[in-house]
């Protein structure tokens, strides 16, 4: 009757082990490797913004042309005021099928990100094609070659993901955080990584190793 706790203090102990042999990632690989991973969801979000409209008529598509227009005219401080940018357009007097493409523009923006790391995350064991070309995956912090449940694959990638699309618009102080947190901490750990129970390590070659 008391093997059990003595089993349980010993698998807390390997697990403890193996989490402090999990070293982190070179930081300029990762970084490389975000960058690459950052210049395709901007492609990825030009592609969208090019093929979007298509599924809306002519006129919608022109007012919502006009719209980028006047927006491009206001002052820098007022593109990166959100209250003024609402009330930008909401004076606009945009129809309703227009301010419906503005709201799938928006949607589809966030949601894109999010699904490019998720499917990185869930069906191609832990690594952006970012990571693959350096060699690097994120694995669970217990220092099992397991892959993270979908619940935190998602909420680690929804927290990446949202990050990166901060740094293209004005408000990107979120997304310069999240990033900047792997310097306050010994394993380079960002707050994706928090969220998501990870890190992000440089794969072993079997073949070298063998």
């Amino acid at each position: 009757m008391n093997e059990s706790p003595t089993r349980t203090l010993d698998d807390e102990e390997e697990e403890t082990n193996q989490t402090a042999s999990l070293e982190p990632a070179p930081l300029l690989k990762r970084t490389i490797a975000f960058a690459m991973d950052f210049i395709l969801i901007i492609l990825i979000l030009q592609l969208m913004a090019h093929f979007l409209p298509n599924f809306w008529d002519k006129h919608t598509q022109d007012e919502f042309k006009s719209l980028l227009q006047q927006a491009t005219l206001l002052a820098q401080e007022n593109q990166m005021d959100s209250e003024e940018m609402s009330r930008f357009i909401d004076q606009s007097g945009l129809s309703p099928e227009t301010y419906e493409m503005l709201m799938a523009m928006v949607v589809w923006a966030c949601f894109l990100p999010i699904l490019y790391f998720f499917i990185g995350e869930r069906f191609f064991f832990g690594k952006s094609l970012g990571k693959a070309t350096f060699g690097l995956r994120t694995v669970r912090m217990d220092g099992t070659d397991l892959s993270p449940s979908p619940f935190r694959q998602f909420f680690r990638a929804a927290g990446k993901g949202l990050s990166a699309l901060t740094l293209i618009t004005p408000f990107l102080l979120p997304g310069l955080m999240n990033f900047l947190f792997c310097f306050l901490n010994r394993q380079r750990r960002c707050l994706h990584d928090m969220i998501g129970g990870t890190i992000t390590i440089q794969e072993i070659n079997k073949k070298e190793v063998s």
